[in-house]
């Protein structure tokens, strides 16, 4: 079993092995957001492959001057949390601390510290500690999300744009982000206009597809990941936007 699945949703990975999942009903209600700022939501999703499901929530919130980005998944006893803390540093957001943490195998944790004083990143709780010269591009999983909305929010997003991604050990990788255009799509919440981004890395045969809802705050309302002859995804079931702290 990849455990993985529970993972990020633009690192969605295989749930070939769930036996069976129950979606919880969500009733949360929409309030819509602010649309030229971040804004801190809680929002649910449905992760599936092959007919079977589970359920993840997302909460964006304000910590002081700092955004912080959580992820919570569970499936009967396997349980999976990430989180990323950002700041805002000349009028863009960059990742400080990353967390990922499993209950099943402590082999996959990941606590990536990112000194900007001192340009490292490192995890000093991995079995093996590292630490690497830190560059301005790098983010975590979750904080490369973050920042791409705020991109789009802003109008800074290129049709074309890389992102470099710590994983564990201190690897690298690079995705190359496309923007493909403007795709009007039915959602739990209604029908919504959106933006559609594709993800991918050259050498691989893994493509991701994210469409972002302006109306939403740029929130990803859908994710497909398809590799080989898989399709993996990930649908938005509701979300409630808080008003932003200024």
């Amino acid at each position: 079993m990849n455990r993985n699945f529970l993972s990020t949703a633009l690192s969605l990975t295989s749930i070939k092995a769930l036996a069976s999942a129950l979606l919880l009903a969500c009733s949360v209600g929409l309030v819509h957001a602010d649309a030229d700022a971040l804004t801190p939501y809680r929002a649910h999703y449905q992760i599936s492959h092959d007919g079977l499901s589970t359920k993840a929530e997302r909460i964006l919130e304000r910590d002081g001057d700092h955004w912080r980005l959580s992820q919570h998944a569970k499936l009967f006893f396997f349980k999976v949390d990430e989180e990323s803390k950002l700041e805002v540093h000349k009028g863009k957001l960059r990742p400080l601390s990353y967390r990922y943490e499993n209950n099943v195998s402590s082999k996959k944790n990941l606590e990536l510290t990112f000194d900007w004083a001192k340009q490292t990143v490192s995890d000093k709780q991995a079995k093996k500690p590292w630490q690497k010269a830190l560059k301005p591009h790098f983010s975590d999983q979750l904080s490369a999300q973050l920042q791409l909305r705020e991109m789009l929010i802003k109008g800074q997003l290129d049709s074309q744009q890389n992102q470099t991604v710590v994983k564990r050990k201190g690897k690298l990788k690079t995705y190359g982000i496309s923007r493909i255009g403007e795709e009007r799509i039915e959602t739990a919440m209604g029908t919504l206009q959106t933006v559609k981004l594709r993800k991918h890395r050259d050498g691989s045969s893994s493509e991701t597809f994210i469409w972002l809802a302006p109306e939403l705050n740029y929130l990803i309302v859908k994710l497909e990941q398809r590799e080989d002859d898989e399709l993996y995804s990930m649908n938005l079931l509701s979300a409630e936007f808080d008003t932003p702290s200024r």
